[in-house]
């Protein structure tokens, strides 16, 4: 069986955790590790451990992701849709198949009414425009996201919407979703959240915020563990 070592990145975290009530699972999309046995297993730990949870895959800014990799924009978009409806398709065949009492698969473009992830998203891209050093860290964090050896300034900004999307949920979930807690599950730190944790950013994770991570044991491991990480 597969196993998994969950990695709180703090003490906060790991009290977090240890609430048990809510999860965002993140499951990217075009990445050898979120094979369907590795999503299944993935959910049934999520499954067991919570109360309830969200598994968040991605939305249309991985087409710009897919630009600052070489793809031509007139194929990105199709390319993105094609690759996150596969991704949610995966999660739901394993979510039919667990039918957890209180699990959702969402992507944060479901977001865009909701005021605290809009204004969450609108302040992060403000601190982008400026705060120089926030933007210094964004630009260095979307490089192993894209994935590719050299990145100029313009591919760096194509890849940006897709980091600025993601980090409210990072940064305070239960604003978002109306948890009392929750933790961001993802099998490594993501970019920049060391930084956010250890208070190195202008915006802090909320009070009831955590991030674990959710690693496989090293036998369980996909030959292309995390690569490509989208």
């Amino acid at each position: 069986m597969i196993g998994f070592h969950p990695v709180p990145l703090t003490s906060r975290c790991a009290q977090i955790l240890g609430e048990r009530e809510h999860a965002v699972i993140g499951v990217s999309a075009l990445n050898g590790y979120f094979t369907p046995r590795t999503i299944r297993h993935l959910l049934e730990w999520a499954t067991r451990t919570f109360a309830r949870f969200h598994v968040l895959v991605p939305g249309v800014e991985l087409a710009g992701t897919l630009v600052a990799r070489g793809c031509p924009a007139t194929r990105a978009g199709a390319k993105a849709r094609a690759a996150a409806n596969n991704t949610r398709n995966r999660v739901i065949r394993a979510l039919d198949a667990l039918d957890p009492p209180d699990a959702t698969v969402f992507d944060w473009n479901e977001l865009a009414p909701n005021p605290a992830y809009s204004g969450a998203r609108a302040e992060l891209e403000r601190l982008f425009a400026t705060h120089p050093a926030f933007r210094r860290h964004c630009m260095d964090a979307v490089r192993p996201i894209v994935g590719v050896p050299e990145l100029s300034r313009e591919q760096a900004e194509q890849a940006l919407p897709f980091l600025l999307a993601e980090l409210p949920l990072v940064i305070d979930t239960p604003s978002i979703l109306g948890t009392g807690s929750s933790v961001f599950c993802y099998p490594r730190p993501m970019p920049m959240v060391d930084l956010l944790y250890t208070g190195m950013l202008p915006v802090h994770p909320g009070p009831a915020q955590g991030f674990v991570s959710t690693a496989l044991t090293q036998a369980a491991r996909p030959a292309q563990y995390l690569s490509n990480v989208l």
